[in-house]
């Protein structure tokens, strides 16, 4: 049996396009079949780009304009973004930071936010793991916040910022990681 095999050359299965594994279950010589594209949590978050990161970017560049159309004579559109941000942030003057002058449209903790979302868009991870991150994250934010109030330590512009992006980026990778495959990996058909 081994000069029989040895007498057919190299076999299909070992020289496969990466990817694809040989199916041992069929023949001796089994078909090739598609390894998942999505790798476990034990290998790792996957990275791949969605067209859904480029909302939370565009948040992070309103809350970035609104202070340079402050400063640089475009009033209106500056002052409709602050009350656009002002629905769903306080906007404290000593939570924000200053850039061109004037203060963010959003505090330190929002901007991390919506800087976080961006990135957690952009990764893969299974839910239940996805979930902990985000209790997690919740749970380091809410012991900032109680922390601060019992005046334990000051406000600190850095860390809000830090732990923003913490819970942003788990709050969005929750998301990534519940949407259905098939809904991600459906082929571009063009205009049909």
């Amino acid at each position: 049996m081994d000069s029989a095999l040895a007498a057919e050359g190299p076999r299909r299965s070992d020289h496969l396009p990466p990817g694809l594994k040989p199916d041992s279950s069929l023949s001796l010589h089994g078909a090739a079949k598609a390894a998942p594209l999505q790798s476990s949590f034990r290998d790792g978050a996957t990275l791949r780009w969605n067209w859904w990161t480029l909302v939370p970017l565009t948040f992070v560049a309103a809350v970035v304009a609104a202070p340079y159309f402050l400063t640089h004579g475009l009033l209106a559109v500056g002052l409709a973004l602050e009350r656009g941000f002002a629905i769903v942030c306080h906007k404290r003057p000593e939570r924000s930071f200053w850039i061109f002058g004037a203060e963010m449209a959003v505090c330190s903790r929002c901007l991390g936010i919506y800087v976080g979302a961006a990135v957690g868009l952009l990764f893969r991870t299974s839910r239940r793991i996805a979930l902990r991150l985000l209790i997690a994250a919740a749970a380091v934010n809410l012991l900032d916040a109680m922390t601060e109030l019992a005046g334990l330590h000051g406000n600190w512009l850095a860390i809000r910022f830090g732990f923003g992006l913490l819970l942003g980026g788990t709050a969005a990778l929750l998301i990534s990681s519940s949407v259905s495959r098939k809904e991600t990996c459906r082929p571009w058909r063009g205009n049909n």
